[in-house]
């Protein structure tokens, strides 16, 4: 669990915690392997397409027009690509940034990433979020899948309430009338990092001092996809769930109809062989990370010792 113990102080806390509420870790390891704000800098001048960023403030998302880069009269491709100075002067007049999809265009990410999902078997993303001092870059909001937020730099105030809507499956926007009072209202400084169930409404503001962190989120398997391959699995072993409703289904009583049914139905899923619905298959594989440095120089050596051992093969002699 070293990719997990990097997000947490204690795993125990993590286990009891899990889906259920939100707590902070601190006296984490520097993550600056992973990514920092020389990191971020880089990749704002990489030319990265300008669907991998996005601009709030106070809130609101800012038009991404914003941050397009001149590409001049004839650019070879007509893809999109951010500006790295225009989002350097959009953060300077207090804009947040968001950098999405880490784990595509940051190998040190990807291979972070990478760790974390073999760890948990769940499917990980990384979005880092440059926010200025004194300001609010998205609005109160909660997220569909938990999340840890490691703070790399400076500092950001958090306030945490309890989800208006208990495990939500879709993005609905938060009403702040119904908003309650906040569970947890803490700020957090670089080598910590707060754990978020999903579904709880939080809102993030700096202090005196900029802030850079990295949300990572964990798609976890919910027991509905785990209830549903059951179901399958439970369908295909006992021919009575595959039975036809009678002709006259719509006369009949549904309530009786549906009882009857879900009674057989438990009962199959008792007695059901648990070899057929195999945990592993749950699992996500998140793509292999290639190595960071060095492989195009070895794929060149191997191209080449490929070509010098086909020059030297004998021609194949034809006997026909």
């Amino acid at each position: 669990m070293d990719s997990l113990c990097r997000l947490v102080d204690d795993l125990g806390v993590l286990q009891g915690a899990w889906e259920r509420e939100p707590f902070v870790s601190t006296g984490l390891d520097d993550f600056s392997d992973v990514f920092s704000l020389e990191s971020a800098e880089r990749l704002i001048h990489s030319g990265l397409p300008l669907t991998a960023l996005r601009l709030f403030r106070d809130g609101r998302q800012l038009p991404s027009e914003l941050m397009l880069r001149n590409r001049g009269s004839s650019p070879r491709s007509r893809e999109k690509l951010a500006d790295g100075t225009k989002i350097t002067g959009l953060v300077a007049e207090g804009a947040t940034l968001t950098l999405e999809e880490l784990h595509t265009h940051c190998p040190e990410v990807a291979a972070f990433s990478a760790g974390l999902a073999r760890e948990t078997g769940f499917e990980v993303d990384c979005t880092a979020f440059l926010t200025p001092p004194q300001a609010r870059g998205v609005a109160p909001h909660f997220d569909l899948i938990g999340i840890f937020l490691r703070q790399l730099h400076g500092s950001k105030r958090w306030r945490i309430s309890a989800p208006v809507r208990r495990f939500p499956s879709r993005v609905e926007p938060v009403d702040p009338a119904v908003i309650g009072e906040p569970l947890l209202d803490v700020v957090l400084k670089e080598g910590e990092c707060l754990y978020l169930p999903h579904g709880f409404v939080h809102v993030g503001d700096t202090t005196d001092e900029p802030s850079l962190h990295l949300s990572i989120g964990l798609h976890g398997v919910s027991w509905e996809k785990v209830f549903r391959r059951l179901l399958a699995a439970a369908t295909e072993q006992f021919e009575e769930l595959r039975e036809a409703l009678p002709p006259t289904f719509l006369d009949l009583d549904p309530a009786a109809l549906y009882r009857e049914r879900a009674e057989l139905l438990a009962t199959h899923l008792a007695g059901l062989d648990w070899s057929l619905v195999p945990v592993d298959t749950l699992r996500f594989r998140q793509p292999q990370v290639p190595q960071i440095l060095g492989s195009l120089t070895a794929a060149l050596a191997r191209a080449g010792s490929t070509r010098s051992d086909s020059a030297r093969m004998p021609e194949q002699r034809s006997d026909s």
